[in-house]
C-alpha cells in the first residue's frame, strides 16, 4: 500500500506543470504551533518553544481525593488537603499515605510553622485551627463561633494572621491559641479567600462578592480598598520586592467551559525590560503564604516560649470594623476571562493576564507568577510584565486547585476532578519533542527546503526531522517513515521526504547544564505543480463615468461599462488578464485589451454598434511562469446589452376639445426599455412626469397619453422628454393654440 501510494504522487506530478513561485508555511507565533503535540517540552505566547520542566505524579487520581484543596512542604515531605473530605495525605519518598484526619467537614488550609503542620478546616461545628504532630494526631489551636471556614494562613513571626468566612474576618492568633479580630468586613464581603504579609507587616486579603483587595495595618488598626476588580472574586494574592500587589480573580461567570483561549497570532517581538517602579514610602514585600521565619514581625506579637497546645478562647469583642479608602478600578476593563492584575506601589492598576478560565491558586517565583487554573486543568508561567505566557502543564483534571514551592525551587500542584499531587522539578527534562499538526498543500507537492531560527546555547542541541504522505492522518503505513535528523542551526535544510500533499515536521530538544535550545521560527518551502487559475466572477456595470462612480448618482447616458474580473491562482502567481467582444450570434472575438496588471478595465461603447454583446475574460499564471508551462482560464459575462442612441417619440400629437387639450403619443428604443416620459409646457426646467397608458414603463416602447387643462388664451409648446435604462434621452414637441 506504502509504494503503490507513493508511486502515485510520482505519476500526478509528473503530469503537472511545475510552478515558479514557491510557497511557504511559516510558523512562528503561539497560534501557529498550537495544534502541535508538545511533549516534554512547552510553547509561549511568543511563539517560542522550549523543554519544559521535569513533571511527576506524586499521588495518582486512583489514590487521591477528589478535590485536593491545599499544600504544604516540609523540607522533603509533602502534605496534600481534601478539599471533598477531612484527610490529610503525606507524601514521603515517593510513598502517599491517609496522615491525619482533624476535626471538620473538608481541609480549607494548609501551612508549616514553628516546625508543625497547621490546618484550617471549614463545615459543621468544629471547624477551626489545627495542629497536627508527627503521629497525624490533631489538636484544637483555635476555633470562633463566627468563622465556619479558615480559608487561608500565614504565619507571621510568633503570630498566625487567619482569613475565614462567612463573616469576613481576620485573625490574629498567637502561639497558644489566642486569638484577636485584626479587621472584618462583613458590609464588604462574606468569606476573605486569600492572605498575604508584607516584610513590613501589612496584609493583603481578598474578598469574594465584589472582588476587593484590602491593605491592612494590623498595628495602626487601618485599612484601605486598593483594587475593586471587575470579576466577582479574588482567589490569590502575591506580592513583589517593589512594594506591588499581584491579585488573581476567580469569577466563575467569565470563565469558558473548557477555560479554551484564542491562541497569539501576532509575531509582536518581545517587550523590552520594563523600567523599575520609582521608590516609593511603601514598604518592600516578599510572595504571600510563605512561612519563611525571616519575615519581620508586627509590633504586638506573643510571648517568645509557646503555651501548650490548646483551644484559644474566643475574642471578648468583634473587632474594629476599619475604615476603607476609596476603590480604585482596573485600568483594564477587558470583557471576558478571569485576569492576574498588578496593583503597583503608587495605585496604578493593569491587567497583565486575562483568559477565559478561572485561577484558583497563585505564587511568584522570581520573576515569574505561577497560575493554577480552572476550567481546563492547566498551570501557567506569566512573566512579570504580562508580555509571555507559557501553558507548563495541562492534565486531565477539570482544575489545577493548589499550589506549593519547595525550598529546591519545585513546584507542586494539586488537581481536582480527577485529584492528583504531582511536580514540576526546576530541572529541565533532558530532551523532548515537538510534533507539528500534518501541513496540507492542498496538492501533490514537491519539497524544497527547511530552516528553524533557534537560540542554542552551548552543549544544548535542536534537530528536526520530516515525513510526507497523501492522507490527512499521519500513519505508518500510509506515510513515509522520519527523515534522517538534520541540525536546527537556522541553516536551509533539504527535505528529502518523497514528494506528498501532506508535510509533518518534529523538533528534538536536548538540554545542557540547565539550559534549553529555543525554536522561535520554522519555516518550510515547497512548490505545487502549476495549476490553472480560476474566475469565479465577471461583471459588467454601465456608468456615464470613465472613472469608478459607485455609489454616486450619475446623469447622462451610460456609454461606459466596468469591467471587474475576481479571480485567483491556486499557486498564488501573478495574474495577467485580456479582454475580448463580440456581438451575439457571431463567432470571431475582438480584442479590447491586453496585459492588463489590474483585474479590472473600462470600455467605452461609443466605438461600437448598439446591439448585445458578451465578453470574455482570459487569466494567465504567464508573469510567473515559463511560456511553456503557463496556464490561462476564461470566463464569458452575461450578455452586456450596448445602446448609445436616444429614443425616439413618433405620433405625437395635442388636440383642441371642449375640455382642454389632449396630449398622445408614442416612444420607442430599439435596444433597450423606457424608463422615464416627463412633458413641459412653455418651460425647460419645469417638467412632470407621465405614466405610460399600461401604469408602467417595462418596455422598449409605450404609449402615452394626458390631458392639459387650464391653459391660458394663446399659443404653447408642449415638449415631452423620454429616457431609456442607459441614460439616453429623447425629445419631441408639439404646438397648439388655445382661443378665447
Amino acid at each position: 500500500m506504502k509504494a503503490f501510494a507513493l508511486g502515485l504522487v510520482a505519476v500526478l506530478t509528473a503530469s503537472a506543470a511545475p510552478g515558479v513561485v514557491p510557497a511557504t508555511w511559516t510558523h512562528t507565533t503561539e497560534a501557529d504551533f498550537a495544534e502541535g503535540k508538545f511533549d516534554q517540552t512547552v510553547g509561549s505566547s511568543l511563539g517560542e518553544i522550549t523543554l519544559g520542566r521535569k513533571l511527576e505524579i506524586l499521588l495518582a487520581p486512583e489514590k487521591a481525593p477528589q478535590v485536593v484543596s491545599a499544600l504544604a512542604i516540609d523540607g522533603e515531605t509533602i502534605y496534600a488537603a481534601s478539599g471533598s473530605t477531612n484527610v490529610i495525605y503525606r507524601i514521603q519518598a515517593g510513598q502517599a499515605e491517609a496522615f491525619a484526619e482533624p476535626p471538620g467537614a473538608i481541609i480549607t488550609a494548609l501551612c508549616v510553622h514553628d516546625g508543625k503542620l497547621l490546618a484550617g478546616t471549614g463545615g459543621g461545628d468544629e471547624a477551626g485551627i489545627y495542629r497536627i504532630d508527627k503521629k497525624g494526631k490533631a489538636e484544637l489551636l483555635f476555633a470562633d463561633e463566627q468563622a465556619g471556614f479558615f480559608w487561608a494562613i500565614v504565619p507571621a513571626g510568633k503570630l498566625l494572621y487567619v482569613a475565614t468566612g462567612p463573616n469576613a474576618i481576620v485573625y490574629a492568633i498567637d502561639r497558644d491559641g489566642t486569638g484577636r479580630v485584626v479587621y472584618q468586613a462583613e458590609e464588604l464581603a462574606k468569606n476573605i479567600l486569600c492572605l498575604a504579609l508584607s516584610e513590613e507587616g501589612l496584609l493583603y486579603a481578598g474578598t469574594d462578592q465584589d472582588g476587593l483587595v484590602i491593605e491592612i495595618d494590623p498595628s495602626a488598626e487601618a485599612a484601605r480598598i486598593i483594587l475593586d476588580a471587575e470579576e466577582q472574586e479574588i482567589a490569590a494574592i502575591a506580592l513583589d520586592e517593589d512594594g506591588g500587589v499581584f491579585a488573581a480573580t476567580a469569577d466563575t461567570a467569565k470563565a469558558g467551559p473548557e477555560g479554551e483561549h484564542k491562541p497569539n497570532a501576532e509575531a509582536a517581538g518581545k517587550a523590552a525590560e520594563a523600567p523599575k517602579p520609582a521608590p516609593t514610602s511603601q514598604p518592600s514585600t516578599q510572595p504571600g503564604g510563605a512561612s519563611d521565619e525571616s519575615t519581620s514581625q508586627p509590633a504586638q506579637e506573643a510571648a517568645e516560649d509557646p503555651a501548650p497546645a490548646k483551644p484559644g478562647p474566643a475574642p471578648s469583642t468583634a473587632g474594629p470594623r476599619l475604615p476603607a479608602g476609596p476603590a480604585k478600578r482596573s485600568a483594564a476593563k477587558t470583557a471576558g476571562g478571569n485576569a492576574v492584575y498588578y496593583i503597583r506601589p503608587d495605585g496604578l492598576t493593569q491587567a497583565i493576564f486575562r483568559r477565559p478560565l478561572t485561577i484558583l491558586a497563585m505564587v511568584r517565583l522570581d520573576e515569574t507568577l505561577i497560575l493554577a487554573t480552572g476550567n481546563g486543568g492547566s498551570l501557567y508561567a506569566v512573566s512579570r510584565d504580562g508580555d509571555e505566557v507559557t501553558q507548563l502543564a495541562d492534565t486531565d483534571a477539570k482544575q489545577v486547585s493548589a499550589l506549593a514551592v519547595g525550598p529546591d525551587g519545585r513546584i507542586v500542584f494539586g488537581t481536582s476532578n480527577k485529584g492528583s499531587v504531582g511536580s514540576l522539578s526546576e530541572a529541565l527534562s533532558q530532551e523532548g519533542t515537538f510534533t507539528s499538526q500534518a501541513l496540507d498543500a492542498a496538492q501533490p507537492s514537491r519539497w524544497g527546503t527547511l530552516q528553524v531560527r533557534s537560540t542554542l546555547p552551548e552543549g544544548t542541541a535542536l534537530t528536526v526531522q520530516t515525513r510526507s504522505g497523501n492522507v490527512k492522518e499521519p500513519d505508518e503505513k500510509t506515510w513515509a517513515a522520519w527523515s534522517a535528523p538534520i541540525d536546527a542551526d537556522g541553516g536551509f535544510g533539504p527535505i528529502t521526504s518523497p514528494t506528498g500533499r501532506f508535510l509533518q515536521y518534529r523538533l528534538d530538544f536536548k538540554a545542557d547544564a540547565g539550559l534549553s535550545p529555543t525554536a522561535e521560527q520554522v519555516e518550510i518551502v515547497y512548490q505545487v505543480g502549476n495549476l490553472a487559475p480560476v474566475i469565479s466572477a465577471v461583471s459588467v456595470t454601465p456608468s456615464a463615468s470613465e472613472r469608478d462612480a459607485s455609489g454616486k448618482k450619475e446623469t447622462g447616458p451610460k456609454a461606459f461599462r466596468h469591467i471587474l474580473i475576481r479571480a485567483e491562482d491556486p499557486n498564488s502567481d501573478k495574474l495577467a488578464y485580456e479582454i475580448a467582444f463580440r456581438q451575439a450570434g457571431q463567432a470571431a472575438w475582438v480584442h479590447i485589451a491586453e496585459d492588463l496588471s489590474e483585474p479590472k478595465y473600462v470600455w467605452d461603447t461609443r466605438t461600437v454598434s448598439d446591439g448585445v454583446y458578451e465578453l470574455k475574460v482570459t487569466a494567465s499564471d504567464a508573469p510567473n511562469n515559463p511560456p511553456t508551462s503557463a496556464l490561462s482560464a476564461s470566463r464569458i459575462s452575461e450578455p452586456v446589452v450596448v445602446d448609445n442612441t436616444a429614443p425616439v417619440i413618433v405620433e405625437l400629437a395635442a388636440r383642441l376639445d371642449e375640455k382642454g387639450i389632449s396630449v398622445s403619443g408614442r416612444a420607442a428604443d430599439a435596444t433597450s426599455r423606457i424608463v422615464t416620459i416627463h412633458h413641459a409646457v412653455d418651460s425647460q426646467e419645469d417638467w412632470v412626469a407621465v405614466l405610460p397608458t399600461d401604469g408602467i414603463a417595462d418596455s422598449a416602447e409605450e404609449r402615452f397619453q394626458f390631458r392639459l387643462d387650464d391653459l391660458k388664451p394663446g399659443p404653447h409648446r408642449i415638449a415631452i422628454r423620454v429616457e431609456d435604462v442607459l441614460g439616453n434621452t429623447g425629445y419631441a414637441t408639439a404646438a397648439v393654440t388655445v382661443g378665447d
